[in-house]
């Protein structure tokens, strides 16, 4: 694997702290992201503390803040070693201040702090100070792997887990979907050594495991208007198009369908994807490159290193990490099914947010922006994004689309921003985001296209306005 020297050393530098700390036998503090990304990091690096025979306790986030980040190395003031994965580096000035007496490491892929590490006692692993795209080339989940396999070539066994972190983080960039950069890396290395294949196949949900219609209903990525969320009507698509739902009263599956059915069914559903009104580059990635993970069961949700993700997502939004993170480390009894479960609940919520959505029952139109108003019928602060991330299809808009939800900070809203393929390259909404929720008391950030912030209640039309004014002024 070519990694670039100056990252190389950086690990290297990282794995020697460990390895020291693992003599005094003390616990570590092992702080990560609710997401898919963050939940296979802290699996893969809790794989490596266990090697190391280090005592760790994971506390797992949906955000970190100046305030979070201070009281964590406050509180938890018995844990001498303190690692943040997927998130840290923004925060950077803050754990350096309050770090003293600590060993810290960051292992993130957003975007930093302009400050700089120089304290010994803080390794910061971030590709983006090395020149490495953290949107497209490797998350939180591949960095923490080429850490545990710097440490023992048989942790290639875990290339899976950083695969389905990479997917979960929405990085498959390339033409067809298809992983790039130091993804595409571990991706080939697991798949050398027998654990992943590649192929270029249909992309729904539970294509392998589930019937046809369950799949095409369950599918939200890519959202499909009209088919996504209802069983019925995707039960009648097949039968219109020439393709019998059922086999003697019993739904059909995927793999029971000839060449030609295959055919018919992708043909078609481009088609329609096209007249509901989606762009050809949408409509299309409904066929693509899909992971399988070759050492899961087939007939589960964990063969598809997609799905597998989702089920992680799910967990993460529903507020149930301890069973993403129990399904990471390989439990596949009570954790996959109570995960299926959570799933299930969790698309059943989607579905319903993003009728009000499509009704226009909760969005208000700006001339620079969508605003999807989910804090006034109760929307969960940890499902806003995948609603935003929905809604750029849904609204077939070049506007920037910001989310409201209720927020788990009392006091204040939970803000969820996405813009479409059309001004990616006007706005850096992690920056933007940053900026303005600070100027009303929050605090926010994320990616290039996607991020987030907390901002306070009464501030809320004030920060609206800030930011149309913003993107007025990067978009015309």
């Amino acid at each position: 694997m070519e990694i670039p020297r100056s990252l190389q050393e950086r690990m290297e530098s990282a794995l020697v702290s460990l390895i020291d700390y693992s003599k005094s036998r003390k616990p570590a503090l092992v702080v990560s992201h609710y997401d898919a990304d963050g939940l296979t990091a802290a699996a893969i690096l809790m794989n490596i503390l266990k090697q190391l025979g280090i005592p760790f306790h994971v506390k797992i986030l949906t955000q970190l803040d100046e305030n979070r980040a201070s009281l964590i190395l406050k509180n938890y003031h018995n844990y001498h070693f303190v690692v943040f994965l997927d998130m840290g580096s923004s925060e950077l000035p803050v754990i350096r201040s309050y770090a003293k007496g600590k060993t810290v490491l960051i292992i993130d892929h957003h975007k930093p702090s302009k400050s700089k590490v120089t304290d010994e006692e803080i390794i910061e692993v971030n590709p983006r100070r090395f020149g490495i795209d953290g949107d497209r080339e490797i998350s939180s989940s591949g960095l923490t792997y080429l850490l545990a396999r710097q440490l023992d070539s048989n942790n290639v066994r875990l290339a899976p887990l950083a695969i389905v972190g990479a997917l979960g983080d929405l990085q498959d960039k390339g033409d067809k979907g298809r992983l790039l950069g130091l993804n595409l890396q571990i991706a080939r290395e697991g798949i050398e050594h027998g654990f992943i294949r590649e192929e270029i196949s249909l992309r729904v949900f539970g294509l392998r495991s589930r019937p046809l219609v369950e799949c095409l209903a369950k599918t939200f990525d890519p959202y499909i208007p009209g088919l996504s969320g209802n069983k019925m009507a995707c039960y009648k698509f097949l039968k219109n198009i020439g393709i019998e739902p059922e086999d003697n009263g019993v739904l059909r599956m995927f793999s029971s369908l000839s060449r030609d059915e295959v055919r018919l069914l992708v043909t078609n559903l481009v088609k329609y994807m096209l007249e509901a009104g989606l762009s050809s580059r949408e409509a299309e990635k409904i066929v693509g490159y899909v992971y399988l993970l070759l050492r899961e069961d087939p007939q589960t949700s964990l063969y598809d290193a997609r799905e597998y993700s989702a089920l992680l997502n799910a967990c993460g939004r529903m507020g149930k990490v301890s069973i993403g993170l129990a399904l990471c480390l390989g439990d596949r009894n009570e954790a996959l099914k109570e995960a299926i479960k959570i799933w299930e609940e969790y698309r059943a919520k989607l579905a319903h947010y993003l009728q009000l959505v499509a009704r226009g029952d909760i969005v208000e139109e700006y001339k620079e922006l969508y605003v999807i108003r989910g804090d006034i019928v109760g929307l969960e602060e940890r499902i806003s994004g995948a609603i935003a991330s929905i809604t750029t299809t849904i609204l077939k808009s070049a506007k920037p689309i910001l989310v409201f939800a209720l927020s788990e900070k009392e006091g204040y809203v939970k803000v969820s921003m996405r813009i479409p393929k059309e001004v990616e390259k006007k706005i850096d909404v992690g920056h933007i985001l940053s900026e303005t929720s600070k100027i009303v008391g929050g605090s926010g950030g994320g990616h290039k296209v996607a991020g987030g912030a907390n901002i306070p209640i009464e501030k809320l039309n004030e920060f609206v306005k800030m930011l149309r004014d913003r993107l007025s002024e990067e978009i015309i």
